[in-house]
């Protein structure tokens, strides 16, 4: 659920969890600043590698000093994660600690206090052992991963490694995890970290340099998020309900000791898109924080100074008609907001500082409208801007922009010495639903074909999941995969989805297999209509919600669609509520992820959720059985491929399970692959998995679709 920061509390037994979170020393690695033509990715028959798609980013999340001198990022490498550290003046690259590919273990997040500590988090995979008096008592626990993180503190040069907290210390469960709260960027020595504790949730104060931590705040057993004013006072605290019936916001007004409920989210009101309203952090004054809230009346989600003293809202810093806030820009020195962001048809920020609008139309100019570019830093002093850049032709990019010496510097990238030439464009299209409501979506270009040119191409339907999702621009690696390998790919941004407003979420609520599905059709025929897709040559293919659009096609549309790939996906409307009221118990914990669920009552949030947005069991049961295309395989009449995990919670394999067995009962033409412990995201899923499923999904649409267009300017 939305909101729960960074703060994992793991509930499996200590017992028998063998832990090995020791860092090591550094060893060579290659440069963070090497440029990118001094590596090339090697195409595959004028095509790019699926490596480019599936393998951990050779160089991500990179953190600029206060001061601008150092830069710290993640750099892949054969044994695993390696901490460098980039002094810009000398630019030397330093390797400072790895985390061992082959013990599990991962760098997850790199930050600065001030100039010289740098503080980063390292999760590993542990594994729960068959002695455990826990897995006694649960033996569909036995040989289990659970995920444990821990945060440490350095110098740029590696030395003085601290670990900010340790739950040994405290007599803890060896598998329980810690966040940072806030970096108090007014006191050089300390951050606040929020831990578990007996008998409640935790804040501590730790300094950065020795470890050394006391009490700051104390939760109760249901608290898992603080946001401080900027004096560092707590004034705003997140609690769970119990039975996971939802969350609750509550406010403290500065020198009182009682905590008061703004609001709370149950259902719907909080699930899957996000609540509506967010903490960010401090604003200037006392008692004062920024939000991202939809205040009443209005459809969007703005960024806000709320004023815990008094529950009120005292200055809207930035809505925009249409779309969501998701992101700001933060001067977190100075308490201030720099931009307000959100995703339009591409990331957008609108200044909101006249310095930084001067600095942000530069960057703006210098990289144009065909990526996206984020800010993922900067110094306070010296000018300095860390960037995030990424499209359809660049997997991710940071940049340093000096607003002094007016400079440009590439620092390093997810994917160096791949060309653009291998990778497809993209371009918005916008088109009418059979209703007169005006819909759009992202249309992938196939590399080679110059939008102009771009008619009568083999096509991939691709809606998105959630269903209060939403796609963005360049991201989708479903989407670049297939598109680089000679398919133009069509992404609607269906009713229903998330991002641009309420009543845009909620005009797909109880319209599954309806509006929903009409929108996609309605996509389908506008691109045929207009020369861009080959009605001959035209597959579906979705995961998680996408994967329950693409089963409904396959049950409406087969007479459009030549083929089906569907993920992860809900078929059987009335078993997936069941399942979410009351499934089966926990059966296996790998990488993170929790087995089958379910289970979460009729109060529970993913049940009432379900129930606003699919529709009532009983009430509903007819329209539901309607729009479940496994109780309709008679209507299937194309080939289709399925495939989950077999540990995913979100939704159970048993979804796939019901189709495939429907379908071949029926004699219908069917595959089903299964993902063994993998959950249902995309992110932690294992490189062998990813390929699989790329691989797999191009095959399939190989096969009923024949070769996609080839490349001529590859």
């Amino acid at each position: 659920m939305s909101g729960h920061w960074r703060f994992i509390l793991k509930t499996v037994a200590a017992i028998g969890v063998a832990l090995a979170l020791a860092l090591s020393a550094p060893f060579a690695v290659t440069a963070v600043t090497q440029s990118a033509s001094a590596q090339t990715v090697q195409a595959v028959n004028g095509r790019a590698p699926i490596e480019a798609f599936t393998e951990q980013d050779v160089f991500r999340g990179p953190a600029i000093s206060g001061n601008g001198r150092f830069i710290a990022g993640i750099r892949r490498e054969a044994v695993g994660d390696v901490l460098v550290v980039l002094d810009w003046e000398t630019k030397k690259s330093t390797p400072i600690q790895y985390a061992r590919l082959d013990q599990n273990m991962a760098i997850s997040g790199v930050t600065w206090k001030g100039n010289d500590r740098l503080i980063f988090t390292v999760e590993q995979d542990v594994r729960v052992t068959q002695g455990s008096a826990s897995v006694r008592r649960n033996e569909r626990l036995a040989d289990s991963f659970i995920t444990v993180q821990r945060i440490y503190a350095t110098n740029p040069d590696g030395s003085n490694l601290v670990k900010l907290f340790d739950p040994g210390s405290k007599d803890l469960p060896r598998e329980v995890s810690a966040g940072i709260v806030d970096l108090l960027p007014a006191d050089d020595d300390h951050v606040l970290v929020i831990t578990p504790a007996f008998g409640g949730t935790e804040l501590l104060k730790v300094n950065v340099k020795t470890g050394a931590s006391s009490e700051y705040e104390k939760g109760t057993p249901r608290t898992f998020g603080w946001i401080v004013d900027q004096n560092g006072v707590p004034v705003i605290r997140s609690e769970s309900l119990p039975q996971g019936r939802g969350t609750v916001v509550q406010r403290r007004p500065v020198g009182t000791n009682t905590w008061i409920e703004i609001v709370r989210f149950r259902g719907a009101e909080g699930a899957n898109s996000g609540p509506d309203f967010e903490p960010v952090g401090p604003a200037i004054g006392s008692g004062k924080v920024f939000v991202l809230a939809r205040q009443d009346g209005k459809d969007t989600t703005g960024i806000y100074v709320y004023d815990a003293n008094t529950g009120t809202f005292v200055e809207e810093i930035h809505a925009s008609p249409g779309f969501d806030m998701n992101n700001a820009v933060r001067d977190i020195k100075n308490n201030k907001i720099l931009a307000a962001c959100y995703i339009e048809y591409r990331v957008k920020c609108v200044p909101k500082d006249d310095n930084f609008a001067r600095i942000w139309r530069g960057i703006e100019r210098y990289f144009g409208d065909k990526v996206n570019v984020s800010v993922a830093g900067r110094s306070s002093d010296t000018g300095r801007v860390l960037l995030s850049v990424f499209g359809p032709q660049e997997l991710g990019a940071y940049y340093l922009f000096d607003s002094q010496a007016r400079t440009m510097d590439w620092v390093g990238a997810a994917q160096p010495g791949l060309s653009p030439e291998l990778l497809p464009t993209q371009q918005v299209v916008h088109y009418k639903a059979r209703d007169g409501f005006d819909l759009w979506g992202y249309l992938w270009v196939p590399p080679g074909v110059k939008p102009e040119d771009a008619k009568n191409l083999p096509l991939v339907m691709l809606p998105h999941g959630g269903p209060e999702g939403r796609d963005i621009w360049g991201s989708d690696p479903f989407g670049h995969w297939w598109a680089a390998n000679g398919y133009a790919v069509f992404q609607p941004q269906f009713r229903g989805g998330g991002g641009m407003g309420r009543s845009f979420v909620q005009a797909g609520w109880r319209q599954w297999g309806q509006r929903m599905s009409q929108d996609v059709r309605d996509a389908a025929d506008h691109l045929i209509k207009n020369g861009i897709a080959d009605r001959n040559r035209m597959c579906v293919a979705g995961w998680s919600y996408g994967g329950f659009a693409t089963g409904a096609a396959a049950m409406l549309d087969g007479d459009l669609f030549k083929c089906a790939y569907a993920g992860a996906g809900v078929f059987d409307l009335p078993e997936m509520l069941r399942w979410t009221r009351d499934g089966d118990a926990v059966t296996r914990t790998t990488r993170g992820n929790r087995a089958g669920n379910g289970g979460s009552g009729t109060e529970g949030v993913g049940y009432k959720y379900w129930m606003d947005a699919i529709g009532h069991p009983d009430r509903d049961r007819e329209m539901l059985i309607r729009n479940s295309v496994a109780r309709n395989v008679d209507k299937v009449n194309i080939p289709v491929f399925l495939i989950s995990g077999d540990d995913d919670i979100q939704v159970p394999i048993r979804q796939s399970e019901i189709f495939y067995e429907a379908l071949k009962q029926a004699g219908k033409p069917v595959e089903f692959v299964v993902l063994k412990e993998e959950g249902h995201q995309w992110a932690p899923m294992s490189i062998e998995h990813r390929r699989l499923v790329l691989q797999s999904s191009l095959d399939f649409i190989k096969k009923h679709l024949g070769p996609g267009v080839p490349n001529t300017g590859g």
